[in-house]
């Protein structure tokens, strides 16, 4: 240590100096990081009155200038040490202390937010039920894809937000020996898409977006419709993370991989008999409309079909204005029921009147879903499978009863009548006879 100086901080035994110092001379690259000790401010502080504990900080460099050979190298794997002068000891002695530990990386890793991704399909390809006024096609279906980075050597500020910008995370569809690549984040490169951000302080997790379109994937074997490329199901999506250092100091590549697959849906109620007037809960089981793992998805009502002897129509507003209005949906779609369930719910109204004509007792009620994606199609829109599903209006009597065999003259008579069918509002006290809509014909 050289005359008057503190301390100082070496890498292998090399003093951390900046690139100016005379030491490093004729180095290669720039120092990431702060360029040797003075440039980090450092001081040692006590740590309160009388106690004769200093103390002082730094962030370590990801690069330094390596004196012995002049070139700017990762800090990843070598030895640090600091080194104090005591100039007078307990014997009045001057005399050098001092510390180490060794600086290793860790081995990052890289994932998908999920296993299987549903296929994205095109503005003109999933087309609402048939009975629904028009042809209309659900707007373009694009998949969000997440890509989390975790990797601790790229936490270097405890507070703030970090980044990577010195290595590449690549995300590319895959079928057979035919690839296309879709995003890189890292490096500069024509498809570069800027750093990949840390997700929270201090997290060491990093995380992008990209947005797959139905035309994102190969063109080898693509429909003519989809001539400039397709996503097929069966085609695999791959992310690759070239982490500089791992734990050993040295270069390595991790990868993750996820599918893209069509599967059935399925339509289902709470019950199969409904009161005139009651609520049902329509639940739509569709994995292929859970477009984004990180939020809950909506589709209309116009991909279900009400089918009675009332009235063929469907449920939302593609049919009539008096018909949407009759079912009285809440809410307006069917809405996911949290993130990445696949599984959408709407309350609907069992109406007294369809078309101007009013729903029978006992009547059948057939609901069909038509599904523009279904297993075994190798594209959305490429075939059709209807889903079904039946229920039906109550029709269960009803029962009277007095409360007395026998009455005399100045007895109050009791009349109890039993009809779940006049319990239109589950909310409210209904009443037999109070409405022309409802009469009761023997009552004078």
């Amino acid at each position: 240590m050289a005359l008057g100086l503190v301390l100082d901080i070496t890498y292998d035994d090399l003093t951390w100096v900046s690139q100016t110092d005379s030491s490093c001379d004729g180095e290669t690259g720039t120092v990431t990081g702060d360029d040797g000790l003075q440039a980090t401010g450092f001081t040692l502080v006590e740590t309160g009155p009388e106690t004769g504990i200093f103390t002082g900080s730094f962030q370590v460099p990801t690069t330094y200038c390596n004196t012995s050979d002049n070139e700017i190298v990762t800090v990843t794997g070598t030895d640090i040490e600091v080194n104090y002068q005591d100039f007078r000891n307990a014997s009045g002695e001057s005399i050098e202390v001092g510390d180490g530990a060794s600086i290793n990386a860790n081995t990052g890793s890289v994932s998908f937010d999920r296993t299987v991704y549903p296929v994205p399909y095109g503005a003109s390809t999933f087309q609402e039920h048939s009975t629904a006024s028009g042809t209309s096609y659900l707007s373009e279906g694009q998949v969000v894809v997440h890509v989390r980075v975790t990797d601790a050597d790229y936490n270097v500020s405890a507070q703030g937000e970090d980044s990577i910008t010195d290595a590449n995370v690549t995300v590319k569809i895959e079928r057979g020996s035919s690839s296309k690549l879709l995003a890189v984040w890292g490096n500069t490169t024509a498809h570069a898409a800027n750093a990949i951000v840390e997700v929270s302080p201090d997290s060491g997790v990093f995380e992008a977006d990209v947005t797959v379109t139905h035309d994102d994937g190969p063109t080898n074997t693509c429909p003519s419709s989809l001539s400039s490329g397709c996503i097929l199901q069966g085609d695999i999506i791959t992310v690759e993370y070239k982490d500089n250092h791992d734990a050993s100091g040295k270069a390595q590549t991790v990868t993750d991989s996820a599918t893209f697959d069509l599967r059935n849906g399925v339509l289902q109620s709470d019950k199969s008999v409904y009161l005139i007037g009651s609520d049902m809960i329509l639940t739509l089981i569709e994995p292929d409309f859970d477009l984004d793992n990180d939020g809950a998805q909506s589709v209309t009502l116009n991909l279900i079909e009400w089918d009675s002897d009332a009235a063929t129509t469907v449920l939302g507003d593609g049919g009539s204005a008096a018909n949407a209005a009759a079912f009285d949906p809440e809410p307006s779609n069917l809405r996911e029921t949290g993130d990445s369930t696949g599984i959408f719910q709407v309350v609907i109204e069992i109406p007294e009147t369809l078309d101007s004509d009013k729903l029978d007792r006992g009547e059948k009620i057939d609901l069909e879903y038509t599904d523009w994606g279904p297993a075994g199609a190798d594209y959305v829109g490429q075939e059709d499978e209807d889903i079904g599903l039946t229920i039906y209006t109550s029709n269960f009597g009803a029962t009277i009863e007095l409360d007395q065999k026998v009455y005399t003259w100045t007895d109050k008579v009791y009349i109890t009548i039993v009809a779940p069918d006049h319990n239109m509002d589950s909310g409210l006290v209904d009443e037999i006879g109070d409405t022309t809509d409802r009469p009761n014909k023997g009552l004078k």
